[in-house]
């Protein structure tokens, strides 16, 4: 899984806390820098910037975004307080707004959103979430043959959870079959080819 850099702009203690709290709970969140100086845009390696337009003036910012825009690939999300200070910006400034007014479940699920679809395909894997623990332990029975109960038994959890882990597991590598599953589990060490029957 390729992790994603972050970089984020702005002067507001509230606005770094928080979104350092709120990537650091994404699985594929790699490092977060932060800065308060606008000119640190073009010095990026970054995959996001998260600018704070209020650090600047218009002017500036469109400059200095601009000597950036198209030059590698990273994407400049603007932090917002209302989603009506989208309007306020050029169109095609920035290619996303994140509205930080809203509650952490919403901020979380625009995060994932911004994060997930943006990157272009070479930086992008489909199989980009990691799994948990718990995810990797049942996945690891289930290519050993094991059945639902059997696994509910084995770590004393209901077997309607393991149903949800297990459709977790199929959602984030994409794959369905046990066959598949037992592959992945194979290629990945969970596993012994041996262990497999």
């Amino acid at each position: 899984m390729r992790l994603i850099n972050y970089l984020v702009i702005t002067e507001s203690y509230i606005y770094r806390t928080g979104l350092r709290f709120l990537l650091e709970e994404l699985d594929s969140t790699g490092k977060i820098y932060f800065s308060d100086d606008i000119s640190q845009i073009g010095k990026s390696n970054a995959d996001f910037l998260f600018i704070d337009p209020r650090i600047t003036t218009r002017d500036i910012l469109e400059q200095e975004i601009h000597t950036v825009k198209n030059d590698n690939g990273t994407i400049l999300v603007g932090l917002i307080n209302h989603e009506k200070e989208a309007n306020l910006f050029p169109t095609g400034l920035f290619q996303f707004f994140l509205d930080l007014s809203g509650s952490k479940s919403e901020i979380t699920r625009s995060l994932n959103e911004i994060t997930r679809n943006s990157l272009p395909s070479g930086k992008r894997n489909a199989r980009e979430e990691k799994l948990s623990v718990r995810e990797k332990t049942i996945l690891r029975y289930v290519a050993l043959g094991h059945t639902n109960r059997e696994i509910a038994e084995k770590l004393f959890i209901s077997m309607h959870t393991v149903i949800t882990h297990r459709k977790n597991i199929t959602r984030k590598l994409g794959i369905k079959t046990v066959s598949g599953l037992t592959v992945y589990a194979i290629l990945n060490h969970l596993i012994e080819m041996n262990d497999a029957g």
